[in-house]
């Protein structure tokens, strides 16, 4: 008796289990589905793969977008385009490290068959490391103006020089005589410092984006 109630509920508490581990199954599906769809739709995407592939390109790799995968052969024929142009639009999506590939032997002819894949978050990383580099690059910007020598400029002339040439003229402009005025740079600072929070914010996102396929 005692064995047949524990049977009973074993049985009920994996009934139980089944239904939350189909549940939690379903919801990250649903996850997976609504990460795609962003991913597929965003402009980032699609200018990152232009700069790739360009317009015509694009045209052959949005195909895969709604398609979980598919080989050349198939995307020329569902395109009306030549099977050597997609091949190498492909081609050129691999070696930027933007897609996947599975090949097979024509049993029939011999030549080997690729088939393509997007994978969104190869791309969405390509995205980061490009915008981390250009971070990179004014955060260097940035420590090159706080570091750089006073400079110098006439008003009227648009002449810049540097403080041991100003001091060479007496602070006069050669070409006008005008007296040269000190060079602000911190505007130059805040604009790339409003810069780098900016593509930081993208960077968020990008993330944040990736994180949700």
């Amino acid at each position: 008796m005692v064995l047949t109630f524990y049977n009973k509920v074993f049985k009920e508490n994996i009934f139980i289990i089944g239904i939350l581990l189909k549940r939690e199954g379903s919801e990250n599906m649903s996850k997976a589905k609504s990460g795609y769809n962003v991913f597929k739709n965003d402009e980032d995407v699609r200018l990152l793969i232009k700069s790739v592939v360009g317009d015509e390109g694009f045209e052959i790799v949005k195909h895969l977008f709604d398609i979980e995968k598919a080989d050349e052969f198939e995307i020329a024929d569902k395109l009306d385009r030549d099977v050597n142009f997609v091949r190498s639009v492909m081609y050129k999506m691999y070696t930027h490290n933007l897609v996947n590939y599975t090949r097979r032997r024509d049993p029939e002819k011999g030549w080997y068959i690729y088939t393509w894949e997007l994978v969104p978050e190869k791309i969405y990383n390509a995205l980061i490391d490009k915008k981390k580099e250009r971070l990179d690059s004014l955060f260097q910007k940035v420590e090159n103006e706080q570091s750089r020598e006073q400079g110098f400029h006439c008003p009227s002339c648009s002449i810049n020089l540097e403080f041991p040439k100003a001091l060479e003229l007496n602070f006069s402009c050669f070409a006008c005589s005008g007296m040269l005025q000190p060079l602000d740079n911190h505007i130059r600072i805040d604009d790339l410092n409003t810069e780098i929070k900016g593509l930081s914010e993208k960077i968020g996102l990008l993330q944040n984006k990736l994180n949700g396929l």
